[in-house]
């Protein structure tokens, strides 16, 4: 009997990420399977042109809400500097340089959030837009649309502050 050697398919998502407070400000980022949430992270953080970074998580909600307490009970993947709990009584969290977009088995239509700036608090929206099969295992990550400008990651931060 020959042995047949089959390729398992990679799937590739487009996601639209969108900040909260924000109308009509977004970008359309496609990302192969087998690209951590850091890697998004990065996307995100270069795709509405931050220049400081901080720590941020993503939190599976799996459905759109605005609900924070919701959103705050939902799995957490977060930064790899922020995977203890805070209080020290929970588990460690998954580390985002780790776990890779794959691992979730999102589906389309599905909406995750993604905090950035715990001080700040800039909240996205991430919605499952779009989910294709490829046959290359190829680690791919890019902005495929920008609508709207993007906002500065300080707007309340005057010229004067900074001296």
């Amino acid at each position: 009997m020959l042995g047949l050697v089959t390729k398992e398919k990679m799937k590739h998502y487009r996601l639209k990420v969108s900040i909260i407070s924000i109308p009509r400000v977004y970008r359309l980022i496609e990302v192969s399977g087998n690209i951590t949430f850091e890697d998004l992270h990065d996307a995100i953080f270069d795709a509405f042109d931050r220049y400081d970074p901080h720590l941020y998580s993503f939190f599976i909600t799996r459905k759109d809400t605005k609900n924070i307490q919701t959103i705050y009970r939902a799995p957490e993947i977060t930064h790899p500097q922020n995977t203890e709990d805070f209080m020290g009584v929970g588990p460690p969290k998954p580390s985002a340089a780790r776990t890779r977009i794959g691992d979730l088995d999102l589906a389309a239509k599905e909406v995750f959030h993604y905090l950035f700036d715990f001080g700040d608090d800039w909240w996205h929206r991430i919605r499952v837009e779009k989910i294709t099969d490829t046959p290359d295992n190829v680690r791919s990550i890019g902005v495929v649309k920008v609508v709207g400008e993007s906002p500065e990651q300080y707007p309340d931060c005057d010229e004067d502050d900074e001296t």
